[in-house]
């Protein structure tokens, strides 16, 4: 007897609600969606009177891969947890997969596209009924991260307004208006055994370190981030580079051992 295919699980958030985690060490929040140093506007950048009222995205990005457990940006929620979700057309959504795969282009090294991925997750109202739920998650939003239908090419690395963003406050006050998301940036954690994480002739596998768009290098610890100088990071690397080579020496002499004497000794994975 064929068994029956599984349903489709739908995702969504309701707009109000508070999401049942924190922010910690593989979870941020962001009530905006400035990627790059570049796209934050004037205003918001630090002054010799202020701090910075606006941070990049970018630099919580960069902190998720050089820790090497990954971590996931909510994308409009609040610090406090609370969902009020972003406002964005297809065309919008577009430009944010480009400007995400520009700025990760412009780390040092670049990063991979295999390490990331964006989820747009809809948001809708607590009196929402199924049939609205099912038409906000029906839209594959995966066909976003492909090529354009579009000939005009979305403007990345500025504050200003894109011309897509033009056409979507045209749209609105035609009275057009456009879903809300939550964007899940997900950065995945560092797998050594992937083939595509792989280098040549390397004896060990250890997740590589990036520095950001503006050359710095930013580390998750808790719920915060931590810059380092490059000498702090170079002793890190000397120490987790050696605790990895003798953890293969103690392997090999083990599987050695294996071979002398059949039976006596097991190689632990």
């Amino acid at each position: 007897m064929a068994s029956k295919p599984k349903a489709k699980v739908m995702k969504y958030y309701v707009r109000g609600s508070t999401l049942p985690f924190e922010e910690d060490m593989t979870h941020e929040f962001k009530g905006h969606r400035n990627l790059s140093v570049q796209e934050l506007p004037s205003w918001t950048k630090e002054s010799s009177n202020e701090k910075a009222s606006r941070k990049a995205i970018s630099r919580n990005l960069n902190a998720f891969l050089n820790t090497g457990l990954g971590g996931t940006v909510y994308i409009g929620v609040v610090d406090s947890g609370r969902v009020h979700g972003l406002k964005m057309t297809r065309l919008q959504k577009e430009h944010f997969v480009g400007a995400l795969n520009d700025v990760m282009a412009r780390y040092s090294p670049p990063v991979a596209p295999h390490r990331y991925k964006v989820r747009f997750v809809p948001v809708v109202d607590s009196d929402s009924s199924r049939e609205d739920i099912l038409q906000l998650c029906s839209f594959d939003s995966s066909q976003c991260a492909s090529a354009s239908e579009s000939s005009r090419k979305h403007v990345f690395q500025t504050p200003t307004y894109c011309w897509c963003d033009k056409e979507a406050v045209a749209q609105y006050n035609c009275g057009i208006v456009a879903p809300d998301y939550v964007v899940e940036v997900v950065v995945k954690p560092w797998k050594p055994d992937d083939s595509r994480n792989q280098g040549e002739g390397e004896l060990i596998n250890i997740h590589p370190l990036h520095s950001d768009e503006e050359g710095k290098i930013y580390f998750r610890r808790q719920a915060s981030l931590v810059q380092y100088s490059v000498n702090s990071i170079a002793q890190m690397t000397r120490q987790e580079v050696k605790e990895q080579c003798e953890a293969e020496i103690e392997r090999l002499k083990a599987e050695i051992a294996l071979y002398k004497y059949p039976g006596t000794t097991e190689i632990q994975p």
